[in-house]
């Protein structure tokens, strides 16, 4: 009977979902945005009057001409702009889908006033929603060029409730991977390892941050969603260019030799009704953690110079939008990353000449002895040596096609259907070597086989022990449909996913392990898995308060590759409810309620990783893993001060449990317990958000965010016991990695619209916790883990520019200015030194720093001044801080 549940539920669910989808029910409501400009200089009209014809929506232009009409009606609309002065303008065919924004611009011609007719315009509030009990954070496209950032995740991390740590987000509390990211309402996440997608800036409409009080058609989340809705084409051509360098004409006069341009157009395509829009972002860097691996380079024309940088990052995508009528949409958008890069390993980073002699007397066969290390050539038998080309170059990879097709029903009813199929590929080969040609065994890498020493840091020969080769490809088909009746907005859908995964990876690969094949630790699997959910969801307003209540069922399958031997449940599945109240105090004020259960499946290399008992591997997966969960409570308030300044605060609490970590298990055919990952870690976040947000009106905008919180948990990470020797099991919560208790962010944005601009990023957060470690210390106190705090960081970062109009375009001239006052903070402290050096530790760094209070990494020297006590040499290793102050130019052009 039990096992018949999950499919009742599963067609019960079904069934209400096509019985909700008729017609005859409500509507969706979208945006439409734009800006209204003189049609022969080319410069903004504020304070121009748009409206909806046949309605009472409108809104007025702001300084820079620009608009936004908030929930609008789906369906075709006619749109009229009018301002004393200049003719009147209509267009007509105005489409409008639910949740998405139409872009609409208006150039008006000058012309003689005699009459003005008397309209009445009703400005909608956009920053405030009555009806939802979400906490969200809404992010304009247009920030990412107006702001001093590098990418829509550095944007991210300036909301409230976002804490930003060594490149990786965390919301409220959360782990890194418990975000989903979506792109135009389709879930994007490689299954296997996680991860974050990553868009051409230019390619961005909008991006909503959701960080608590999610609806039930969001799963597979634990902390949060990014929602990305990408660019459309207009009913005109347009586009716009952007170029930004560090480079001033030399070689010492650069900071990273950095280059990024980006290029985003659309407009009609050639066939009636469809439109399309194209862009491409391509950034070249050898970043700030410079190696010295020699990259090819070649010139055109003599002076042009092309070819690898350390970094190498390309981001192409094009959207087709086909419009059938007045009722259908059809869209099909192509997507395409690669990137390329080095990564910088400090004992990997000491260039210069290996003394080399060939032996005969071992085996007979010549074979070549390593001796000692110089920076010069002391004789003809020392040969250059270069350790960063002997590092791996990471490949990834990622494409993704999919179609949405739109069908408004009638007035009231409107559904989508969306398909899409993305892969990840990721590559990471020393020298585009196989496994099997990697040279010198570990710990060899620091032997002098002459003279019979041994390095204490730096390496001096061989191989990056490190071997990868791993593809997923993934499947996706998931249907809404939304509508209205008698107070109730109702939606319901389903989404079903199969995935593809394929797996090499290799430490050691120089090794023979047990198996016979290459690699001391080896995973080498291939795996399918299918998995789908169901949702259902209403907002009903009732008597001036709005109940949200939902409910999803999620299934997930291991698939039928595993013995049922080695799995008790093929199929893991819940429900999870969502519950939540907003009650409307004013049309300025709301007040929301919300409970929910979330449910995330692990990254699946948790649950595929090999098994058997001659695995070569540190940690066996567990096809028995059930899914990690988040019991969270909110509650917020959200208040208009103007029209055009809005503050939202919000509290919450969350109760996380069943988060994996490798744990010793006695199991069958091993005679000791191994490590197996289980459900058995716990954790828990507390705290609460305030923001304030000014909207650009006289001639400034922006936004002042502070995030108190508190994460803790027993571990981190799910692998930290392979890591560290603990006196005992941690059973009690400490801080976390990422619990920085007070974060303060702000930006400040003025302009002159057409004229010039000027944006400020300033950031400041309390320091993050970590764990004091003693030197011949053994065993590790899980009482003393993240028991101290590193110092405060503080960044502030500026851009500035100049606008200027040319035969009717826009041409902009900047500078941006990031980490302006040099401010030296600590990024990481311990930055990973594997392989460990043969005297080393794993903590010496950490060491150092709890003796002497300086970062930057340190190494056991010996006893160097005779005193009995081992020293520690400094080694300043640029990975501990984070980048200096850099300054760059570049120049736009819009058309």
């Amino acid at each position: 009977m039990l096992r018949q549940r999950p499919l009742l539920v599963l067609g019960l669910l079904l069934l209400l979902t096509c019985f909700v989808a008729s017609p005859g029910f409500s509507q969706g409501t979208g945006k439409i945005a734009g800006k209204v400009t003189d049609a022969k200089t080319g410069e903004a009209l504020g304070f121009a009057n748009v409206v909806v014809l046949g309605t009472t929506l409108g809104a007025m232009a702001l300084d820079d001409g620009s608009f936004v009409i908030e929930k609008v009606p789906v369906g075709v609309h006619s749109v009229r702009v009018m301002m004393m002065g200049y003719d009147l303008v209509t267009k007509t065919d105005v489409a409008v889908d639910a949740g998405k924004t139409t872009v609409v611009n208006f150039s008006l011609s000058t012309k003689v006033v005699k009459t003005l007719e008397e309209v009445k315009v009703t400005g909608e509030r956009p920053d405030i929603d009555l009806e939802s009990s979400m906490t969200k954070h809404v992010m304009e496209a247009k920030e990412l060029t107006q702001l001093p950032v590098d990418s829509f995740q550095d944007a991210i991390a300036l909301r409230s409730g976002v804490i930003a740590q060594g490149g990786q987000l965390h919301f409220r509390g959360g782990r890194t991977g418990e975000v989903l990211y979506m792109v135009d309402g389709i879930p994007v996440r490689d299954p296997l390892v996680g991860g974050a997608v990553d868009l051409a800036t230019l390619a961005l409409s909008e991006s909503e941050i959701l960080l608590g009080g999610l609806d039930a058609q969001y799963g597979n989340a634990q902390s949060g969603v990014v929602n990305i809705s990408t660019k459309e084409g207009g009913s005109t051509f347009s586009g716009e260019l952007r170029y930004l360098t560090d480079d001033y004409g030399a070689k010492d006069k650069t900071f990273n030799n950095y280059d990024k341009i980006s290029i985003g157009f659309g407009g009609p395509f050639l066939i009636k009704n469809i439109t399309y829009f194209m862009s491409y972002e391509g950034t070249w860097e050898d970043t700030y953690l410079k190696t010295s691996e020699i990259r090819s380079r070649y010139k055109i024309l003599d002076f042009i110079s092309l070819g690898d940088r350390q970094s190498n990052e390309s981001k192409f995508q094009t959207k087709l939008a086909y419009r059938i009528g007045s009722s259908y949409k059809l869209t099909a958008e192509y997507v395409q990353n690669y990137s390329l890069e080095d990564r910088y390993y400090h004992q990997w980073s000491r260039d210069g000449y290996v003394k080399v002699v060939n032996d005969t007397a071992t085996s007979g066969e010549v074979t070549q002895q390593y001796g000692g290390w110089s920076w010069y050539p002391v004789d003809s038998t020392y040969l250059p040596y270069d350790p960063a080309e002997h590092t791996p170059n990471y490949l990834n990879k990622f494409h993704q096609l999919k179609t949405v097709w739109t069908h408004t029903v009638s007035k009231d009813l409107f559904y989508t259907l969306k398909l899409s199929q993305h892969t990840y590929k990721s590559e990471a080969s020393v020298l585009d070597k196989e496994a099997w040609e990697y040279q010198i065994r570990y710990p060899e890498y620091w032997y002098n086989q002459v003279e019979g020493d041994v390095e204490p840091f730096y390496v001096t020969h061989g191989d990056f022990p490190v071997f990868w080769d791993r593809q997923t490809n993934v499947w996706t088909f998931k249907g809404d449909a939304t509508w209205k009746k008698r107070g109730h907005t109702l939606q319901s859908g389903f989404e079903g996913t199969y995935n593809d995964m394929q797996l090499l990876s290799i430490s050691y690969p120089e090794r023979v392990n047990s198996l016979g094949t290459y690699g001391a630790l080896r995973s080498d699997y291939h795996y399918y898995n299918p998995e789908g959910a169901v949702y259902v969801q209403d907002r009903w307003d009732h008597e001036g308060m709005v109940l949200n209540i939902g409910l999803r069922y999620d299934a997930f399958s291991v698939g039928d590759q595993i013995d049922a031997s080695e799995v008790a449940d093929r199929v893991k599945d819940q429900v999870s409810p969502r519950v939540g109240i907003a009650y409307p105090i004013s049309d300025r004020d709301v007040l929301s309620f919300h409970y929910g259960r979330y449910y995330q499946i692990p990254d699946r290399r948790y649950v595929f990783e090999d098994r058997g008992s001659t695995s070569p591997v540190t940690v066996r997966g567990n096809p028995d893993l059930s899914n990690e969960t988040t019991i969270s409570y909110q509650a917020a308030v959200q208040h208009m001060f103007t029209s055009t300044i809005f503050g939202q605060f919000s509290v919450y609490y969350k109760d996380i449990f069943g988060l994996l970590t490798a744990q010793e298990t006695v199991v069958e055919d091993s005679p000791a317990p191994i490590l197996v990952y289980k459900n058995q870690d716990y954790a828990s976040a507390r705290g609460f958000e305030l923001s304030l947000r000014k909207r650009f009106s006289h001639n400034f905008g922006g936004e002042l965010s502070y995030t108190y919180g508190i994460a803790s948990g027993v571990a981190s990470d799910p692998d930290a016991q392979t890591r560290t020797p603990f006196l005992y099991l941690p059973i009690a919560e400490q801080p976390l990695d990422w619990d920085q208790r007070h974060t303060v962010n702000a930006s400040l944005y003025m302009s002159v619209p057409d004229q010039w601009s000027v944006s400020f990023v300033w950031r400041y957060g309390t320091g993050f916790p970590y764990t004091p470690v003693q030197r011949n210390q053994r065993e590790q106190d899980p009482a003393v883990i993240n028991s101290e705090r590193l110092p405060s960081t503080t960044t502030l970062d500026v851009q500035a520019e100049k606008h200027y109009t040319i035969w009717g375009q826009h041409l902009t001239v900047f500078l941006q200015g990031m980490n302006l006052l040099d401010a030296k903070n600590i990024a990481n402290l311990e930055p990973s030194n594997w392989p460990i050096a043969p005297y080393a530790t794993s903590d010496d760094y950490t060491i150092y720093y709890t003796e002497t209070g300086r970062a930057g990494g340190a190494y056991n020297a010996g006893d160097v001044n005779g005193d009995g006590i081992d020293d520690y040499y400094p080694v300043n290793d640029p990975r501990v801080w984070q980048e200096g102050a850099l300054v760059r130019m570049g120049i736009g052009f819009r058309f």
